[in-house]
């Protein structure tokens, strides 16, 4: 792959944004400062209270649509248990009091009273594996759609870019339960995903967190300078019982010349904008969306 000329990407983009600025591109002296500072020269840039919480509210609202979807399903498919006290009075026949009860233990079975981040945790506890059906669910819902075609987000793209723009989600939901492998994500470049052709062209990537993160909770850690090399590590597949793929970090200290690494604590309202990353483990008690 070709050194990916940075200086001469961000000119180029630079040169075909509009004189006016339009609703949420950067002004003038945030360019300078951390488009080319910190996008180009460090690899992320971090927006503090982009998205309105309105419009992240629409996307809390449809991710409770899906988990109940999902509790209903493996409800009915027998994955999520019935008591064994609904067998008992089953057996004695007493029937109001029998409807009663299947009527409160399917809503305590369903888990509805945990809310959204903790729901999917304890539907996760009783059906390990729920949290991978809901990460590939394969439901774009529209406030997602609204989300990424938000007037803002996509002027802001295009002061990177220029205005040729074009969008794919990879996957436009990822769950985050605690201590689980499948929803932490090793060390990689997003490249490694994807088909060669796309080394041709310039990609940020958005990460929109739904609520506040931290380490504890699994926040994205940032290698910090991974695409001033302009090259594509070797990476390793699977890691552990997963599907994702891996950089080992001596790979990417000898092929990315990284020699630190970047914690990024994020809040729910802002965008970031990464090369390469890590989603670290969840180790709290409830899901982060």
């Amino acid at each position: 792959m070709k050194r990916v000329q940075n200086c001469l990407i961000s000119r180029q983009s630079l040169r075909h944004a509009p004189e006016e600025r339009k609703k949420g591109q950067l002004p003038d002296e945030l360019i300078r400062q951390q488009l080319f500072t910190s996008f180009f020269e460090e690899g992320y840039l971090v927006v503090d209270d982009f998205f309105t919480r309105e419009e992240l509210d629409a996307c809390r609202e449809d991710l409770k649509l899906m988990v109940e979807e999902l509790a209903q399903k493996l409800h009915n498919a027998g994955k999520i248990k019935v008591s064994t006290i609904v067998h008992i009075l089953r057996t004695v026949s007493l029937m109001y009091i029998l409807n009663h009860y299947n009527r409160k233990t399917k809503d305590m079975k369903l888990y509805r009273d945990y809310g959204l981040f903790e729901r999917l945790t304890m539907i996760e506890k009783e059906f390990p594996g729920s949290n991978i059906l809901l990460h590939k669910m394969k439901t774009m819902p529209k406030s997602f759609c609204d989300l990424w075609s938000n007037e803002r987000i996509l002027n802001v793209m295009e002061q990177i870019l220029g205005p040729d723009i074009k969008g794919h989600p990879v996957w436009n939901i990822r769950t985050k339960t605690p201590q689980n492998e499948a929803t932490t994500v090793p060390w990689h470049q997003d490249v490694g995903y994807l088909n060669n052709e796309s080394y041709k062209v310039l990609q940020p990537t958005a990460w929109i967190p739904l609520l506040d993160t931290n380490e504890d909770n699994g926040c994205l850690q940032v290698a910090k300078r991974g695409h001033k090399t302009g090259k594509v590590a070797d990476h390793q597949c699977c890691h552990g019982g997963t599907w994702y793929v891996m950089l080992e970090e001596e790979e990417m200290k000898r092929k990315l010349g990284i020699s630190e690494t970047l914690k990024q604590g994020q809040g729910k309202d802002h965008v970031e904008f990464v090369i390469e990353y890590v989603t670290l483990k969840n180790r709290k008690k409830r899901v982060e969306n």
